[in-house]
């Protein structure tokens, strides 16, 4: 490995794998080129390079536990991170 190099190891599906390795040979990329390529352009933008999708409107019922959650004030937290969280909780148990 190069001097200031970095591994990148992932597991993906290998249907998914094949599929998008058949799309990138057919750009002249292979693998690796598209992953530095993405990096690259998360680094370059701050974001990453392709839209999401727009989050899904809550449902009513769902929206109502939120709020009675919210209301509720014996309920635990707010935490100011995951480990005050987790004691409140085994705290709680």
């Amino acid at each position: 490995m190069k001097k200031g190099s970095a591994s990148l190891h992932i597991r993906i599906p290998a249907k998914l794998k094949k599929e998008a390795e058949a799309v990138l040979s057919a750009l002249g990329l292979d693998t690796s080129s598209a992953i530095r390529l993405f990096y690259a352009q998360v680094a370059l933008n701050q974001t990453l390079p392709f839209s999401l999708p727009a989050l899904r409107i809550a449902s009513p019922q769902t929206q109502k536990i939120v709020t009675d959650a919210l209301e509720d004030t014996g309920a635990l937290g707010p935490f100011d991170d995951a480990d005050s969280a987790l004691k409140a909780l085994y705290a709680a148990t």
